[in-house]
């Protein structure tokens, strides 16, 4: 198991920006400033630009550095992500404060608009959130396949997403969880089982669990990973059999296991069980600290 995040590296100067909530908790980070054309910003940043390397002792810098160093490339950033999603800042986001991020997967029929209703509730102060669309598209809104995990099109997406948001705001490197329902939580289970090296802990609210096969993903670094499964009495897709079996085949390569029943909660998250994840994840962080 590595000892270190695979978004480490991306954040140590990062967290400068401070900014209440956005949009009303929830707002797409790919919007512009209406006052302005797209060909009016790109014409005024090639003409800063241009301006800004036009200086002899700049230009005279550059080309012995490339003389020195033949092989010597341009820093590459990472690609923007053409996925829509939302993200929520804490109304009183604190600078010094490393934050935890929550990335929440959200259910069939809904979209990354659902972030508004559940960081609230879960917590107004305590973690930075971002929720991600859904690769299908229904009558109602979106919803999650297999597919986007298996190319690894999400993986790339959910990277993209949080090291975008690690250079803007103060998010913890190793306190990145995954988070969702029904079909968003079978989704984020899938990407913890992937990719557990680069996340905290995963949370599964009434999402379809693997009962019969053990994850093929890298053992060593499953162990000691978190997860919490929980469903409800009246799901249709998880039924509490299902958590048990799900549960014991985790724990059998290396997971630490939590499990949760509820009574109600069939077609959305409950208010109990975004509260039960917010004392999840603290029990989490405050282990951590005192480790």
């Amino acid at each position: 198991m590595t000892d270190y995040s695979f978004f480490e590296s991306h954040s140590d100067d990062a967290g400068e920006h401070s900014n209440g909530y956005q949009g009303r908790f929830a707002c797409s980070r790919r919007f512009v400033d209406l006052s302005h054309t797209d060909e009016q910003d790109d014409a005024e940043s090639q003409s800063s630009a241009e301006s800004s390397l036009a200086h002899p002792e700049i230009i005279e810098l550059i080309e012995s550095l490339l003389t020195a160093n033949p092989t010597l490339q341009p820093a590459r950033e990472v690609n923007p992500c053409d996925r829509p999603h939302a993200v929520y800042i804490p109304e009183h986001y604190e600078v010094v404060y490393a934050y935890p991020l929550i990335v929440w997967f959200h259910g069939n029929d809904s979209s990354e608009a659902e972030l508004a209703q559940v960081m609230p509730v879960i917590s107004e102060r305590n973690y930075i959130g971002v929720a991600l669309r859904g690769d299908v598209a229904s009558d109602k809104g979106h919803g999650w396949s297999s597919e986007g995990v298996e190319s690894g099109a999400l993986l790339d997406d959910v990277r993209q997403i949080v090291m975008s948001l690690r250079r803007e705001y103060h998010i913890h490197s190793e306190r990145i969880y995954l988070a969702g329902f029904g079909s968003g939580a079978t989704t984020a289970v899938q990407v913890m089982l992937k990719k557990p090296e680069w996340f905290g802990g995963v949370i599964s609210f009434s999402g379809e669990v693997p009962t019969t096969q053990a994850p093929t993903g890298p053992a060593e670094e499953l162990k000691d990973k978190r997860i919490l499964l929980a469903t409800s009495l009246g799901a249709n897709t998880t039924r509490v059999g299902d958590v048990v079996a799900a549960g014991r085949l985790l724990y059998s390569v290396g997971m630490k296991v939590g499990t949760r029943i509820y009574q109600d909660a069939a077609n959305a998250p409950s208010s109990k069980m975004l509260r039960d994840l917010d004392s999840w994840l603290m029990d989490d962080i405050c282990s951590s600290v005192h480790v």
